[in-house]
Formats: C-alpha cells, sequence, structure tokens
C-alpha cells in the first residue's frame, strides 16, 4: 500500500507484530509531491502493511 493511495481516517496494520498506523492527513498535496516522496509500499517488520479492515 503506497501512502498516496491512503485517504484520512485508514488504518495500516503490520501482520506480523500488530503494529498500526492511522492516516491523519491526505497525502497529494502540495507539501507532499506523489511523484517523489509516495514511493514503494509502507512496510513494517520488512514486509507490506495491509489496511486494517
Amino acid at each position: 500500500m503506497n501512502c498516496g493511495d491512503l485517504k484520512m481516517g485508514q488504518v495500516l496494520l503490520c501482520d506480523i507484530c500488530g503494529f498500526e498506523l492511522q492516516v491523519v492527513k491526505e497525502c497529494g498535496d502540495v507539501t507532499c509531491a506523489t511523484d517523489t516522496c509516495c514511493t514503494g509500499n509502507v512496510t513494517c517488520c520488512g514486509e507490506p502493511m495491509r489496511l486494517k479492515q
């Protein structure tokens, strides 16, 4: 899951350690150029995090 794809309020979860990360500000505005800073998956414990359902 790339940070440019995330929406406010969504939560990412690490299946290995249980760490959760909540989006409090969406990427893509003038403070975050999605082409340069939002590349690759958000990872934890060496694995991509997934959206918490």
